[in-house]
């Protein structure tokens, strides 16, 4: 509950502002410190918030805020009336509402980052860790471009990745849509043409034939049973062993391996040298590093490393026995450990990676699509094979 409130201090002063709290005996019980006197309280009625449902509040409606809350705390603008104006000039629905609260929250006397953790899907642990450590050296608009540079490099990244993945997804569901549709509405038709012959059919045909009679009688237990199993699939992977399943394949899988090893070296580069040059340990920064990683076993690695470094040990040299990490990228680390640098080498590490992961994307499309054709033509034309089978041989037999 919000509560609008207006108390004198000890001094004499008057203030007012909005308070959250569990009830307005609560309300009262805070406001009444430090011998304060409360003038006026009243619970907060939000009849502003519009009725329709709030959209979802994405990465984009995040680093939209970020962009515009640098500019306005660069020229010199209160954060509260910052975040006012943006949630005011906003039609978003959903991060209108989000800004509002976060503007109360921070009204009622709440630090900014302990007012963005109330929203953990909105806002990760990078960023409020970030405007943390602004709160504490004042260097909130610096601190808000640099979260909108790591923003925008990483949605650019997930975009290539995913950008990557569409294409053969779209041309495996495609063939299969064909195959299927083949085998539903084109087998059959030939089926009543070579019964009526009573010719002994070649066996790739009269598997196709068997295949085709077996959709067409037990298509919906099929179907249900495609359901039961992808609901039951969706469930596994949810859990932990099924994540970890999920993560492993993804990082081993030929051809797309090494483009997701490649995106989880470089997101934990720069997640690390954000958070090291912005003055964050290095302990914390390796664990908001892991919560980031976006792999389990890049997870892990991280989680290890900020156990083993908080006993003494050096990074690189912990880094050098994962398998998952590439060795130039240990080598480069303990040169940035040797000579005070390492946020630095870490950002070029990031910006290296990126670049290899953009040639590998390349090279994964140019050789996936005249795959997809091939494989295509090649699984489409064994079944035209199959059908004509029987006519080649009927052909043979008359030429005799």
């Amino acid at each position: 509950m919000q509560f609008i409130y207006e108390i004198r201090e000890s001094s004499g002063q008057c203030s007012s502002g909005v308070l959250t709290a569990a009830s307005s005996a609560d309300a009262m019980l805070q406001l009444r410190k430090n011998g304060r006197v409360i003038l006026s309280l009243k619970e907060r009625v939000r009849d502003d918030l519009p009725a329709t449902p709030l959209r979802r509040v994405r990465p984009d409606d995040i680093l939209y805020f970020a962009n515009q809350l640098a500019v306005m705390v660069d020229t010199g603008v209160p954060l509260t009336e910052s975040l006012d104006a943006i949630a005011a000039q906003s039609d978003h629905s959903g991060l209108k509402a989000m800004l509002e609260s976060i503007a109360d929250r921070v009204k009622g006397g709440e630090e900014f980052s302990r007012a963005l953790e109330h929203y953990p899907r909105q806002f990760s642990k990078l960023f409020v860790a970030m405007m943390r450590a602004s709160e504490a050296s004042g260097t909130m608009g610096a601190m808000l471009r640099r979260v909108c540079d790591y923003m925008a490099q990483e949605r650019d990244t997930v975009r290539r990745v995913k950008g990557a993945m569409v294409y053969p997804v779209c041309m495996l569901v495609f063939c299969m849509m064909v195959v299927v549709s083949l085998l539903i509405f084109v087998l059959p038709r030939f089926k009543s043409v070579y019964a009526a012959r009573g010719a002994l059919l070649p066996g790739p045909t009269q598997f196709l034939l068997d295949v085709s009679e077996g959709l067409c009688a037990y298509w919906p237990p099929l179907l249900g049973a495609g359901l039961v199993l992808g609901v039951i699939g969706w469930l596994a992977v949810r859990t932990p062993a099924g994540r970890t399943f999920i993560d492993s394949a993804k990082i081993r899988l030929p051809l797309v391996g090494p483009i997701y090893r490649k995106a989880c070296i470089s997101r934990s580069l720069r997640t690390m040298a954000t958070m090291v040059s912005t003055g964050v340990s290095v302990l914390d920064g390796l664990n908001i590093t892991a919560s980031v990683a976006g792999n389990v076993h890049y997870e892990k690695i991280w989680q290890e490393l900020a156990g083993r470094i908080q006993e003494g040990a050096s990074m690189a040299d912990e880094l050098y026995k994962q398998p998952l990490v590439p060795r130039t990228v240990s080598q480069m680390i303990s040169a940035g450990e040797r000579t005070g640098k390492l946020s630095e080498v870490m950002n070029r590490l990031a910006d290296f990676c990126d670049e290899e992961l953009k040639v590998a994307i390349r090279t994964l499309t140019t050789m996936i699509e005249p795959a997809m054709i091939i494989f295509m033509g090649l699984l489409v034309g064994a079944i035209a094979v199959a059908l004509l089978l029987p006519i080649f041989n009927i052909a043979k037999v008359m030429a005799h």
